[in-house]
């Protein structure tokens, strides 16, 4: 494994941070970011995977903001990227001005269609979506004989495209600087359908938005977050009734569960039970 270059905290200041990490500017690093991960995600191996997908990902002409150097601070890895300036997440848009939910959740909408139009190469950093679904869908503790098969019949379904799909789609992970916006976090960008991008959003907003923490992630309570997928979901589908779909992605959101763990695993028996209790409810 590589050993990055240390970095000297003292001369950056914090200006953010998220669930996996915070972020810092410098005077004496003008129009950079600094993003240190820690915690499990922290390791060299697993900050790789992000910065070389993010490399991809602007290779490729996503808009994303341009990468530099993988660091370290101690054992915690992170890297430099482009610093946008004036920019704000989605997810603090509509936590800034709750009425204006419909109209951001629309325009996620709009860019998520850009994004899952966009032709993108498998590669070592990215991968195909299907293969990456049937090594989770095989790792997962939490899956009975049933279900496995039932999720591996999921991913087969799947259809083989050739266009990106970002992994982590949520508001919170896309930002807007003036009219132009940018995807962040592309750690789990990969090459396939966009299905599971949508189940990802579904689950977040309509599944998950009873959980505090995921309240705190996105900066809206439940109620909000409800709305935003329900608006987000019209104009993406370009249809005033969205029940179909809900319906098509509530066993995607069971795999998308598998997924994170395989991202994330946690022994934890009390997380375990969690994942079993998705399993039973969105694939009964």
């Amino acid at each position: 494994m590589q050993s990055y270059r240390q970095i000297d905290l003292s001369v950056w200041t914090q200006v953010g941070e998220g669930y996996n990490g915070q972020a810092f500017i410098s005077e004496a690093h003008p129009g950079k970011l600094l993003k240190l991960v820690h915690g499990t995600l922290s390791s060299a191996e697993k900050v790789e995977q992000e910065f070389y997908a993010s490399q991809a990902a602007l290779e490729a002409g996503l808009p994303t903001p341009r990468v530099y150097e993988i660091v370290r601070n101690g054992p915690d890895h992170g890297y430099l990227s482009e610093r946008i300036d004036g920019k704000k997440s989605f997810s603090r848009l509509c936590a800034d001005a709750p009425e204006c939910i419909p109209e951001y959740a629309a325009m996620m909408a709009r860019y998520g269609h850009d994004l899952h139009a966009h032709p993108l190469s498998v590669s070592r950093h990215v991968p195909s979506l299907k293969s990456l679904l049937r090594e989770a869908v095989a790792f997962a503790p939490f899956v009975t004989p049933v279900q496995r098969s039932r999720l591996n019949s999921l991913v087969d379904e799947m259809a083989d495209t050739d266009t990106a799909v970002h992994g982590d789609f949520q508001p919170g992970n896309l930002i807007l600087a003036g009219h132009k916006p940018y995807w962040i976090d592309l750690g789990w960008l990969s090459v396939g359908d966009p299905v599971i991008d949508l189940a990802h959003l579904y689950k977040m907003m309509m599944e998950d938005s009873v959980i505090p923490t995921v309240q705190d992630l996105t900066h809206m309570n439940r109620e909000q977050m409800i709305c935003f997928w329900k608006e987000f979901a019209k104009a993406y589908t370009r249809q005033s009734d969205i029940s179909a779909l809900e319906q098509k992605l509530r066993p995607y959101a069971a795999l998308d569960v598998v997924r994170t763990y395989y991202f994330h695993p946690n022994e934890d028996p009390r997380f375990l039970a969690f994942c079993r209790s998705r399993m039973d409810a969105d694939l009964d």
